[in-house]
């Protein structure tokens, strides 16, 4: 069994604990930080608007500013859930692609679900409305489809981020350190030209420590599937034609909350171990060679032995 299936197995303990921490994040009045906040659509356009960045190739969720003259500040919300799948750096040299004009496609995604706990369905549900939010930002071009995905029948959610950005479109944005964790073996950068790393494309991980209540970093190959954790992410909008569109849930952040469900896996595979029935060592019997071979063999240990039997007394004499 791993880990995931232990997860799906034991889904009602581990339900418990992730609404138990959900409940305790939800708010009721803004300053909103938390997805699930966001079920109510007409509560997401009451405290959000979206900015077109990039000359209009980025559209962007941000804080509703009380007059066009604020800065704009990007809204970033934190979600909770259980890890089930994960794609994060460092990169492979068998992750690069052949193809140069492919590198701008390489991301790091992640995948969790509730277990069905209606707080989590209901960031599933927050989710849409930010979609349909944009959707009707676009009203006369074509945004594609947006909706949740599922595994093992429960709602997930999809978070990724991009590695790179075209440089064209750098908007003199502060570049960001590639080879410390996103490129430490440096498969990658030798094949940059037109693309780069900035402050836009990086994901922070981190893990939440129980005694003191505090968040350390970490290495992003530290994080495992069946972790429950909290995601920091925002929303975007990307232009791909003259009127096409996609929707992009974005990555900004992971921490790990707890391992409970890697000890208890670990704690069952232990007691599986110790307590089955191992059967007491026997002799085994071998036998190597080939039929013709072994009479063969026989037939010549034999004739000495049959020479013997024959000889006589006067056979020795000279």
């Amino acid at each position: 069994m791993s880990v995931l299936a232990h997860l799906y197995a034991n889904a009602p303990k581990y339900q418990a604990i992730l609404q138990e921490w959900m409940h305790e994040c939800v708010e009721s009045e803004p300053p909103f930080g938390q997805l699930q906040s966001f079920t109510d659509p007409a509560r997401a356009v009451d405290h959000t608007e979206i900015v077109e960045q990039q000359a209009g190739r980025t559209l962007v969720l941000i804080h509703r500013r009380p007059d066009t003259t604020t800065p704009p500040e990007e809204l970033v919300l934190r979600v909770q859930g259980f890890l089930v799948d994960a794609s994060l750096p460092p990169l492979r040299r068998d992750q690069i692609p052949t193809n140069t004009h492919r590198l701008i496609d390489l991301k790091q995604s992640v995948t969790i679900t509730g277990l069905g706990v209606q707080p989590f369905d209901d960031a599933a549900a927050a989710v849409l409305a930010v979609y349909h939010q944009f959707s009707a930002h676009l009203k006369g071009h074509h945004l594609r489809t947006w909706q949740p995905e599922r595994a093992n029948t429960y709602i997930s959610l999809t978070f990724g981020n991009r590695y790179l950005t075209a440089a064209k479109f750098s908007d003199n944005e502060p570049h960001a350190d590639l080879s410390e964790v996103v490129d430490p073996f440096n498969v990658l950068q030798p094949h940059l030209s037109s693309q780069v790393h900035l402050q836009e494309n990086v994901v922070e991980y981190w893990e939440r420590n129980t005694q003191p209540n505090k968040t350390r970093r970490i290495k992003p190959d530290a994080i495992m599937c069946g972790a429950m954790v909290e995601l920091q992410i925002a929303f975007t909008v990307a232009k791909l034609g003259r009127h096409d569109y996609i929707f992009l849930p974005k990555l900004r952040a992971i921490c790990i909350l707890n391992r409970v469900v890697h000890a208890d896996y670990n704690a069952s595979i232990i007691k599986h171990l110790s307590t089955r029935n191992v059967s007491p060592l026997r002799k085994v019997k071998r036998k190597v060679g080939y039929d013709s071979d072994d009479k063969e063999n026989a037939s010549m240990m034999d004739l000495p032995q049959q020479r013997l039997k024959c000889l006589t007394l006067g056979d020795g004499v000279v």
